[in-house]
């Protein structure tokens, strides 16, 4: 007997699958009409197969539905009672009333006031529908250049989600005020906690390990905005006091007022903004804006852009302050102190770098060496030389512990020029190279100081006030910025998120679901592929049957866990459609094909089909990537639990994007950074081959599983075999290679022989040692993702001696009997 498509779920919760005959058991929230018996699931084939298993595993049960017959239009609910558009749309950013907002600030009350500056207020609100606590941020400018700064900060927040940036829950325009709802943060900002003096405030230091949490939360967001999002943002505003802190001391990176979006790998270089403006998208200028102490030195020339090295420059010397516990500015010390960078960079050239270090923390509460290598770090990243500073990828994995070693070796910085030197103005006032600054710090008297501050170049110029939002161009300066006020359009402050899609567009889009627009068989789902509105090409996957408990539960999970998450690599949720008894879930879509479709559906051994090596590598990094912010980036652990081929959809570029999410289970991070599984429900889902040992017998939901299968993927790419295949010999795709493994036989055998030895033998072998490893039948063994992605970067000496550590063949044999006892009973039913 021969069938294209076998799917188990082992095991299913009991009540999901109802007995041949009977309707399945549902807790219907209002009363429904008698069903026809054989209406929702099962066939007697079906039935057949599925009573052979459940015998065996007991309460492991095989889950198939067929199409229904199309049901009236009526208001979808998940089994719960909850709404659709409810669920989904209860974390997206929306539109706030202004009477909430107002009376929740107590009428912005000054009591409320929770920080203040150049872009206005933010004020404490208790929203009164739900007592939710919030942050009100009030932009207190005017004019169309203001609108478009607060347009930027609207656009870049409401879509990024990682658990190191501040969530924008909403927005308000209430006449010609602006408006901006984000969650509220306890500990407020990370200028108020590290500058606080204990004799002022009673209140203790910011201890040794709060200050490493807080740089590594810092780096990760900052390597998230520029390098896991679909376009590079460039935050340009990088500061202790756009830190926030919530209440376990987690940074979140906020205020988004200066971002800019620049297309990937958008090299340094210095021009006039008016060349090139084609690859720049959302912005009608580059030019560098921030804060002085923070921005770097390229900031104050002429014709200089906005590059991911400026926020690397801004992050080091957060980095400063936070070992130092001083400002990057501070007039209440020395002349030789009072610009942070030059004088640790000065204690560098002496030998004398953990001077620096901040005199408030107790002796033996930090290691020495650690307080020596975040320094090192600060120092590196402010080098003058854009060129020369480390990508944020780098200072993450350096801060996670996954490079060792030495860290590159520090110049002298005496022949570097001096990043701001202070000199009094009579000697100066003929220079074109200065500009009289009003510098003003917390610590400082309410008198201000007035100094003038000279830079390297004589293209050099700079703006007045605290705050820099444009730097001044061609002698133009931020003050001459235009404050007439005009009528706003009604529809100005737009964001997309994912919404109900009215069934009549998808029958429009996909050309009534035409056979020729079917991309591919998805999990639990046939997908079509369409344009939205002659726009948006998009990917319409159809689950049908609404009625189906196991389906509408996936298909409720699916549009709540998707639409919650933002990635490169994850496919994004543009909206769905439940109406005539359809499910139907829309992503955005620039896809060619599926992974398992160039993987294994092919005519002939050779052709332009053929995946090449370098694309192989770059899917299993970026996969890699993708699996990472899922289990370690986001507020809670995501851990997917459907790692597989075909859940991988590739664009024209070869650039994966991850899908499937019908099976995600969110973890919740408790104080200690622990998690906690939301559903206590421990049934076994997943596509059998893709499924670790230990969560075939237990149920439970880990990232190792994720590991595990993520490391099956990496197999099949590099062997052109599936996971599981009945019409091999050899059924399961980890016991082919753990033969080759402990036979002794050479790994280049398993290569794909498509490729025709044309591939990178250092990235294979790379590759098939990570793919063992992670296959691994005791979970222990196994590595994590980031130290995956620390691999997979060629950090081989990340390599543990664990993971390489064979498996003798009883002990697999043993840990892998579910899965073996399976094979064997698929068999004996004549399957393949």
């Amino acid at each position: 007997m021969k069938v294209n498509r076998l799917c188990f779920i082992l095991p299913a919760d009991f009540n999901e699958i109802a007995p041949l005959g009977y309707p399945p058991v549902e807790k219907p929230v209002k009363k429904e009409g008698k069903k026809h018996p054989y209406r929702d699931c099962g066939a007697h084939f079906v039935g057949f197969i599925g009573d052979s298993l459940r015998r065996f595993y007991g309460s492991r049960c095989l889950l198939h539905c067929a199409n229904p017959r199309r049901q009236q239009s009526s208001v979808f609910h998940d089994l719960e009672g909850v709404q659709m558009s409810e669920k989904v749309g209860g974390d997206n950013p929306r539109i706030f009333s202004y009477a909430e907002l107002y009376i929740g600030s107590k009428g912005f009350c000054q009591d409320e006031i929770l920080g203040s500056g150049g872009f206005g207020r933010v004020y404490k609100a208790v929203l009164p529908s739900d007592g939710t606590v919030v942050a009100v941020k009030c932009l207190a400018e005017k004019g169309e250049r203001f609108e478009k700064t607060f347009a930027a900060e609207l656009v870049a927040v409401a879509h990024l989600r990682h658990r190191n940036l501040v969530r924008l829950r909403g927005w308000c325009v209430h006449e010609d005020q602006l408006l901006l709802v984000y969650d509220y943060m306890p500990n407020r900002s990370l200028d108020r906690v590290l500058f606080r003096r204990p004799e002022n405030t009673g209140a203790p230091p910011l201890n040794w390990d709060r200050r490493r949490k807080i740089v590594r939360g810092l780096a990760a967001a900052l390597f998230y905005l520029h390098e896991q999002l679909e376009t590079q943002i460039i935050h340009r505003d990088v500061k202790t006091s756009n830190v926030m802190l919530d209440s376990q001391y987690n940074a979140r990176l906020g205020d988004f007022g200066l971002a800019r979006w620049l297309e990937h790998e958008l090299e340094y270089q210095i021009r006039t903004p008016a060349t090139k403006r084609h690859q720049f998208r959302l912005v009608d200028t580059t030019r560098i804006g921030g804060t002085i102490g923070y921005l770097p030195p390229e900031s104050f020339q002429k014709r200089s852009v906005a590059t991911t090295k400026s926020d690397v420059f801004s992050f080091g010397v957060v980095v400063l302050e936070v070992v130092s516990g001083r400002r990057a500015v501070d007039l209440t010390f020395p002349d030789e102190q009072i610009i942070l960078l030059d004088w640790i960079r000065r204690l560098s050239d002496e030998d004398k770098l953990l001077q620096a270090g901040d005199s408030q923390l107790i002796d033996g509460s930090y290691k020495l060496a650690d307080m020596e290598r975040f320094l090192h770090i600060g120092l590196l990243c402010t080098l003058h030389n854009p060129l020369l500073r480390p990508n944020m990828k780098w200072v993450v994995e350096v801060l996670s512990g996954n490079i060792s070693g030495k860290l590159p070796t520090l110049p002298s910085f005496e022949s570097h020029p001096l990043y701001i030197s202070l000199s009094s103005s009579s000697n100066t006032s003929g220079s074109k190279s200065t500009a009289s600054s009003r510098l003003s710090t917390a610590t400082a008297t309410t008198s201000s100081v007035n100094i003038t501050v000279s830079f390297a170049s004589s293209d050099y110029v700079t703006a007045t006030e605290e705050t820099i939002y444009e730097t001044a161009e061609f002698g133009v300066n931020g003050s001459n910025l235009s404050t007439s006020s005009s009528r706003r359009p009604t529809n100005f402050f737009m964001v997309d998120t994912p919404r109900e899609i009215p069934f009549k567009e998808l029958i429009v889009a996909t050309d009534n679901f035409a056979e020729s627009r079917r991309v591919a068989e998805l999990d639990f789902g046939t997908a079509y592929q369409g344009f939205l509105d002659n726009r948006h090409h998009i990917l319409v996957k159809r689950l049908g049957m609404t009625k189906c408990p196991a389906l509408r539960t996936r298909f409720s999970s699916e549009l709540q866990n998707l639409a919650r998450l933002r990635h490169r690599n994850l496919v994004q949720l543009r909206g769905w459609c439940t109406e005539q008894g359809e499910m139907l879930v829309v992503y955005d879509y620039s896809a060619n094909q599926l992974l398992s479709h160039l993987l294994f559906h092919h005519n002939n051994i050779t052709g332009s089909s053929i995946l090449q090596w370098r694309h192989r590598y770059n899917i299993i990094k970026s996969l890699a990537s993708a699996i990472l912010y899922l289990h370690e980036e986001w507020d809670e652990q995501v851990i997917h639990r459907n790692i597989t081929s075909s859940a991988i959809i590739l664009d024209p570029d070869m650039n994966p994007r991850l899908s499937s999410f019908a099976l995600a289970e969110f973890l919740t991070r408790n104080d200690h950074g622990h998690h906690a599984a939301t559903n206590k429900n421990k049934s076994v889902r997943g596509i059998f081959g893709y499924m670790s040992p230990e969560y075939i017998e237990s149920g439970e939901a880990t990232a190792m599983a994720d590991v595990y299968s993520f490391g099956v993927v990496v197999l099949e790419v590099v062997s052109g075999y599936m996971a599981a295949d009945f019409r091999q010999p050899e059924v399961l795709l980890v016991k082919r290679v753990h033969n080759f493994e402990t036979r002794k036989r050479p790994f280049e055998e398993l290569v794909d022989i498509r490729l025709k030895e044309e591939y990178n033998t250092e990235e294979f072998l790379r590759l098939t040692k990570l793919g063992i490893a992670c296959t691994r039948s005791d979970p222990k063994l196994r590595p994590t993702i980031r130290q995956i992605v620390s691999i997979l970067d060629g950090n081989d000496k990340s390599f543990m001696e664990e993971w390489q550590r064979k498996e003798g063949s009883e002990e697999w044999k043993e840990r892998n009997a579910y899965s073996l006892s399976l094979v064997r009973r698929i068999h004996a039913l004549g399957l393949h």
